[in-house]
């Protein structure tokens, strides 16, 4: 993987950071005004943004370690 493609993973990684931080801070948001079964749909939407941030982490610190290495 040469440094250009390694910038460019991180800079989408770092994309799909943000991504998921702003859908949590919707979802967290609508909770505390939903109506009770409106909390479901909610909570659903908060497990894939938080599913979703946890995966982008890792890419980068995955592509964070490629760069200690090289």
């Amino acid at each position: 993987m040469d440094a250009a493609e390694l910038r460019s993973k991180i800079a989408a990684a770092k994309r799909r950071l943000v991504t998921a931080e702003g859908e949590m801070e919707t979802a967290l948001h609508q909770i505390g005004e939903a109506p009770r079964p409106d909390k479901r749909i909610i909570s659903t939407a908060l497990s894939a943004a938080f599913a979703e941030l946890k995966a982008a982490r890792q890419d980068l610190s995955d592509l964070e370690q490629v760069l200690a290495q090289g």
